[in-house]
C-alpha cells in the first residue's frame, strides 16, 4: 500500500482498516520526527480519499486519475496544503506588493519541491510561524459549501509552529467540525500545540525509519552506491530528509569537526570552542540560510554522537549509529559515559535545534550549547 510512503507498515495498516471501515476520525494528529514521512502519509491519504479509480475501492490511490494527480501537484481544492511563511506575528497580507509577489513565487518553488519529494522539508527564508492570517483564511474556506463531490483534506504541516492567536482561532474549527471535510495536523514538537487541540485529534505516532529502508531509498530512488547509501542511512538517525541532506556533503570531515567542537567545548576553553563555532559559522560572507544549514547537519551528528555514547553507557552497543568510529567512542565515553549527564546533553542539542529552527543568531546559539554541554557533563567528571 502507497508505494509512494517508505516504511511506516504499521501506520498504513491502521490508516487502510480506517478506509476499509470508513471510520475515519474528524482530525488526525501525525507525530514523530522530522523525515519520518508525516506529510507524505497524509498525501496519499488525501489521494486514496479522492481517487476516481473504482478499483481502488477508496483505499488506496491510483495517482492516475484526474483528482490523484491534481492533489499531487498542490493544484486541487479538495485539498489544503499549509505550512509557516510568515515571521512570529506576521501576515503575508501585510506585506508589500513586491515582497508578496516575491513570497509567492517562493512558495510555488517550495510545492514544487514537495510535489516531486513529499519527503521535502519546506521552508520559506526567515518564515517560522503558521500566522493568524493564515488560518483566517482557513476558517473562511471552510465555511464555503464545496460543491460536487469529494472529501476535503486539509493538512497541517508543522502544526506546532501555530502561535497562540493562531491555535486559538483554529481551535473552534476542531469544536465545530465541518461536514465532509478531514482535518490532518503533522508535527515534529507536538509539546507546542495546545492540550485542547490535542485532545481533539486522533494521534498516530510514526517510527524512526531503519538505516535498511533509508539506504534503499537512497539507492534504488537516488541512484547512490549501496555503501555510501548504508553509511548515511546509518548516521540519519532514522531521517530520511536528514540522510538526504548529506549526501552531497563530506560526512567523514563534518563528523570530525563535530567530534573537535565537542572536544574543545569540553576543555573549558573559551577561545577555542569559539575557534570550533566559528569554523561552521564564518563571520562574514555566506547566505544565511547555508550557515543554518550547515549548523542542522552538526547538530544532527552531534545529537548522534551523544546518543551512541548514551547506548554504549548503558549497555546497548548493538544499536549505535556510528559504528565505524567505536574506538573513538569507547574512550568518549569512559570519561564523558554518565547515562543522566548524556540525557541532559541530548535535551541541550534539542534546544540548540530548536532555537536554529527559530532562526535565532547562529553564534549566541551555538555558544549557549557550548556551556549547556559543559555544565551537563564536564561538572559529572
Amino acid at each position: 500500500m502507497w508505494s509512494n510512503v517508505v516504511g511506516q507498515e504499521r501506520v498504513k495498516r491502521i490508516l487502510r482498516q480506517a478506509l476499509d471501515q470508513r471510520k475515519l476520525p474528524n482530525a488526525y494528529l501525525f507525530t514523530g520526527p522530522s523525515g519520518t514521512g508525516k506529510d507524505a502519509i497524509a498525501l496519499e491519504l488525501a489521494k486514496a480519499l479522492n481517487c476516481l479509480d473504482p478499483a481502488m475501492k477508496g483505499i488506496e490511490a491510483c495517482d492516475q486519475c484526474e483528482n490523484c494527480k491534481a492533489i499531487s501537484t498542490f493544484a486541487s481544492p479538495l485539498m489544503q496544503f499549509i505550512f509557516a511563511i510568515g515571521k512570529d506575528s506576521e501576515d503575508a497580507s501585510k506585506k508589500s506588493d513586491d515582497a508578496s509577489a516575491e513570497l509567492i513565487d517562493i512558495i510555488r518553488e517550495e510545492l514544487a519541491a514537495k510535489s516531486a519529494d513529499p519527503y521535502h522539508d519546506t521552508h520559506i527564508p526567515k518564515a517560522i510561524a503558521i500566522s493568524i492570517g493564515q488560518i483566517r483564511e482557513l476558517i473562511m474556506l471552510l465555511s464555503r459549501s464545496m460543491g460536487g463531490q469529494g472529501k476535503r483534506v486539509v493538512i497541517i504541516s508543522e502544526a506546532d509552529t501555530m502561535r497562540a492567536a493562531a491555535q486559538n482561532a483554529f481551535l473552534k474549527t476542531l469544536e465545530e467540525p465541518h461536514e465532509n471535510t478531514i482535518i490532518i495536523l503533522t508535527s515534529s514538537n507536538p509539546s507546542h500545540l495546545y492540550p485542547t487541540i490535542l485532545s481533539r485529534c486522533q494521534d498516530l505516532r510514526f517510527d524512526l525509519l531503519s538505516g535498511e529502508e533509508i539506504a534503499d531509498v537512497l539507492e534504488h530512488r537516488d541512484g547512490i552506491e549501496r555503501q555510501q547509501a548504508e553509511f548515511l542511512g546509518r548516521l540519519s538517525g532514522g531521517s530520511l530528509s536528514v540522510a538526504r541532506s548529506l549526501v552531497n556533503q563530506d560526512v567523514a570531515e563534518l563528523r570530525a569537526q563535530v567530534v573537535q567542537f565537542l572536544r574543545m567545548g569540553l576543555t573549558r576553553s573559551r577561545k577555542n570552542a569559539l575557534d570550533e563555532i566559528d569554523k561552521f559559522l564564518p563571520r562574514r560572507g555566506g547566505a544565511f540560510l547555508e550557515k543554518r544549514q550547515n549548523v542542522e547537519q552538526m547538530l544532527q551528528l552531534l545529537e548522534l554522537w551523544l546518543r551512541d555514547a548514551l547506548a554504549l553507557a548503558s549497555g546497548a552497543g548493538s544499536v549505535v549509529f556510528n559504528v565505524d568510529q567505536l574506538d573513538a567512542l569507547e574512550r568518549f565515553t569512559s570519561r564523558f559515559g554518565n547515562p543522566a549527564a548524556l540525557i541532559e546533553a541530548i535535551h541541550s542539542v534539542h534546544a540548540a535545534k530548536r532555537n536554529v529552527a527559530l532562526q535565532l543568531q547562529l553564534r549566541p546559539v551555538m555558544l549557549e550549547l557550548v556551556m549547556d554541554l559543559e555544565r551537563s557533563l564536564v561538572s559529572t567528571t
